[in-house]
């Protein structure tokens, strides 16, 4: 669940100063310094005491992992080094082998993720210039911006200015915002969310069903790949579903970043965001009625619009560099070891964060201790039941609370080939407060993952309900987001709300008070109120709909209109003069 508050990510950035010295012995992955963690054998780990995938099992890990001594988890500190030791030894007393493959043949637990912390170094100045001469709009309060290059110093002067709509080419939806302008040199001006979110209509974008057209990271990495010399979002609460101040709050925090092999240098010269009330103004001045051309944008066919109005901006960043590491174990198949279902949760929290009634340490019980917890005890169940027919990985992933980077990482560096990656499940947060006749699907429609978890549902005597808010695009803000870029049908589910004892009115108000007073604060620790009964009925959902694909022929499919079924398509036609590669158990 990524941070949002620049508290937060000013916590994260003091993390990357280094591991906090402490007793430690050496780690053979990466050579340095790790805390000591000795668990050993199964009989050793407390949870393994308990049943696999049981209510106790799941406390004990998380307990753990959400205990004071873990310091949140942050990527970077000593937490992280003993989050990375207790995953290795549950996992491999889970009866699971590394699945990671070096390049030597020899295997490991662990995916080395490299990744950047850029912190501008003094407040920039957008200036926007036209017949009238150049204004200038204040950092923060009137823009964001930085830069995903690897460069001390980013100068972009004097260029054009040009509205490209809601910024989307979708070639399945015959639809390109860019259309006919050659964008080198210029900088996009684009609306937030889709074409369909104003009116509901469904032009091909699911009607106020966001799709990852509608996120802000997609328009950005479009304009990067039109050549734009730049890229401005336009804010406005309703379509971005958060208010200015979400974006104000990270203005003065680092932005994180994996470290990409072209060190970000084709990615626009900038990014950023401008105030509703500073669009407006730019397109007076531009003598183009925004309002006019927003009704435009949402029809298929809209060419952009030059704005006769040209920006500079100069970005001066420091720049940090560091390693952290997704943590891979795998269950080869039997018969058909090349083919792979993924499940992931992401294993890292805040760290330290801002003193609640003296309290500084994030814990993250629920975010995602709890998953990380799912995904060892999933591990643990499929091994006591036997080797599947085709393998399963358990990838528990880093830096997500820094806009899922470890997942990132991992998209542009696959340990499992995609297109005989089967399917994935991800979880962010297991139910903790007791059983549900519901489980909801966020992003229900896009791929068959849906119609298998709820037959199996189904059969448990409970009912699939679909994404409560699918105008925020929650789907696209978890670390499934890159499996689904690859190709890769995704399944995330998260806990229902029609409770077993209390109904709707007692599971909302459960999950309203969490986001009110415990989400990403020192409050996300383990209370005596907690039932994991809850989270191990949801569990055995995904246990079952996971056994059923791997112990099957069934290749679920995207459905026609999700926005990821052209990857599976070239994945798949790529592959098919490709050698496979099959996981096979080491002795």
């Amino acid at each position: 669940m990524p941070m949002k508050t620049a508290a937060r990510m000013a916590a994260l950035a003091a993390a990357f100063a280094g591991l906090i010295a402490c007793s430690s012995t050496r780690s053979s992955e990466t050579g340095e310094s790790a805390p000591r963690f000795r668990v050993g054998a199964a009989s050793r780990v407390p949870a393994f005491a308990s049943a696999p995938l049981s209510a106790p099992a799941l406390m004990r890990h998380i307990q753990t992992l959400s205990s004071d001594r873990f310091e949140g988890r942050a990527p970077g500190t000593r937490g992280e080094a003993l989050t990375l030791a207790y995953l290795e030894q549950a996992f491999s007393a889970a009866g699971l082998q590394p699945g990671v493959v070096r390049a030597d043949g020899t295997r490991s637990w662990r995916q080395a993720v490299p990744l950047v912390a850029a912190q501008l170094s003094q407040a920039p100045t957008l200036s926007l210039s036209g017949t009238d001469g150049p204004r200038f709009y204040a950092y923060a309060t009137q823009f964001s911006a930085w830069t995903r290059r690897l460069e001390p110093v980013v100068t972009v002067t004097n260029a054009p200015l040009v509205f490209v709509g809601y910024g989307i080419v979708a070639p399945e939806n015959n639809w390109n915002d860019y259309a006919g302008v050659d964008m080198r040199g210029k900088i996009a001006v684009i609306l937030i969310n889709d074409p369909d979110f104003e009116t509901g209509d469904d032009r091909g974008f699911g009607g106020r069903a966001m799709t990852y057209y509608g996120r802000w990271t997609y328009k950005f990495e479009e304009a990067a790949r039109q050549g734009a010399a730049g890229a401005l979002i336009i804010h406005e609460t309703a379509p971005a579903a958060y208010p200015w101040a979400v974006i104000q709050s990270s203005t003065g925090s680092p932005r994180f970043d994996i470290v990409r092999a072209d060190r970000g240098a084709s990615r626009a010269g900038f990014e950023g965001w401008i105030t509703q009330e500073v669009a407006q103004e730019t397109f007076r001045r531009a003598g183009l009625d925004y309002e006019q051309l927003k009704t435009r944008a949402r029809e298929r066919g809209f060419r952009p619009a030059p704005m006769n109005l040209t920006g500079s901006l100069t970005l001066n960043t420091t720049i940090e560099e560091t390693t952290t590491y997704n943590v891979v174990g795998v269950l080869p198949g039997r018969t058909r070891p090349q083919e792979t279902m993924l499940y992931s949760a992401h294993w890292d929290h805040l760290g330290r964060c801002p003193a609640v009634d003296g309290d500084t340490i994030c814990n993250g019980a629920l975010d995602n201790a709890t998953g990380t917890a799912a995904l060892i005890e999933l591990g643990r169940r499929f091994a006591s039941e036997g080797r599947p027919e085709r393998s399963v990985a358990f990838i528990a992933l880093t830096a997500e609370e820094q806009g899922l980077l470890g997942a990132l990482y991992y998209r542009d560096h696959p340990v499992f080939p995609p297109a005989q990656t089967v399917a994935a499940l991800n979880m962010d947060g297991i139910n903790n407060f007791g059983p549900t006749h519901d489980i909801e699907i966020v992003g229900m429609g896009k791929s068959e993952m849906d119609a298998i978890l709820t037959e199996v549902a189904t059969a448990h005597g409970r009912r699939v309900v679909p994404d409560t808010r699918p105008e925020h695009g929650y789907f696209y803000r978890s670390d499934h987001l890159h499996f689904a870029q690859l190709g890769i049908p995704v399944l995330y589910p998260k806990a229902g709300v029609d409770m077993v004892n209390g109904g709707e009115a007692r599971g909302q108000a459960i999950k309203d008070d969490y986001t009110a007073h415990r989400y990403h604060k020192p409050q996300d620790e383990v209370t005596d109120d907690w039932d994991m009964s809850g989270g191990v009925q949801d569990l055995v959902l995904f246990y079952e709909v996971g056994r059923r694909i791997v112990d099957s022929d069934i290749w679920p499919a995207w459905s026609a209109t999700a926005e990821f079924a052209a990857a599976r398509t070239a994945s798949l036609a790529a592959a098919q003069s490709a050698p496979t590669t099959a996981i096979t158990p080491s002795h």
